[in-house]
């Protein structure tokens, strides 16, 4: 019977694989998915795969997942589906979500050592990817703008929205439900705008329920005063 394997034994093994064949898109460098489990396979050939349903989050785009196992280990990995800037994009086709699922299969083997290097340099795709990065901020918020009619920024700068004024309403309710907490004033003044939009085009019921939010926070500009 053959020994257990272990996650630092796979590792070691899979981490000192120098994976030359990769590919360069314009300024990214990347690992094909046929690649990274050829070179699988020739060490562990009864590694297995699976992609698990995808996830849409509320401003339309979408994740995908994907575990590895090697043998009783298994290695779980999720990614945005992305456009050619590596942005996410709304409303994915059955394309995008099978390239997103290969890569988020090649990075999946990554966590395992096979091509570690390829993520870790800085000609990656994904180099820096969990840092704080202000111009990839603003491309994922301007991905939320194009799709709502009404939008609402959150306390942490996540932009949501909705097309109906019902609807954005409901959204942005629990943000706004302490008129008396700084972050939900602070919230508020920010989105006075957007909610006065929003409520201008709302049916009379939904309408007096805005003015009914309004009202809570007292911050409707005063002409008087200014």
């Amino acid at each position: 019977m053959m020994n257990e394997l272990t996650y630092a034994e796979v590792w070691k093994k899979l981490s000192t694989i120098k994976c030359e064949n990769v590919d360069k898109k314009g300024k990214f460098t990347y690992m094909s998915w046929g690649v990274a489990w050829l070179e699988l396979m020739k060490v562990y050939p009864f590694a297995t795969y699976e992609f698990l349903d995808e996830t849409y989050e509320e401003n339309g785009t979408c994740m995908v997942h994907c575990i590895v196992k090697i043998g009783s280990l298994e290695r779980y990995m999720w990614l945005p589906i992305m456009d050619f800037n590596n942005n996410s994009v709304k409303n994915a086709t059955s394309r995008q979500i099978s390239d997103g699922r290969m890569r988020a299969l090649v990075k999946a083997i990554a966590m395992f050592g096979l091509g570690h290097n390829i993520f870790s340099n800085k000609d990656s795709s994904v180099y820096g990817e969990d840092l704080p990065d202000e111009t990839k901020d603003a491309a994922e918020a301007t991905v939320v703008e194009e799709i709502y009619t009404y939008t609402f920024t959150k306390t942490g700068g996540e932009v949501i929205g909705a097309d109906d004024p019902l609807d954005y309403l409901n959204l942005i309710a629990p943000s706004l439900k302490q008129p008396n907490n700084v972050l939900h004033k602070k919230c508020f003044t920010e989105n006075f705008d957007a909610i006065k939009f929003a409520s201008q085009y709302a049916d009379e019921a939904t309408k007096a329920r805005y003015e009914t939010l309004i009202s809570m926070y007292k911050q409707e500009p005063d002409e008087s005063s200014s």
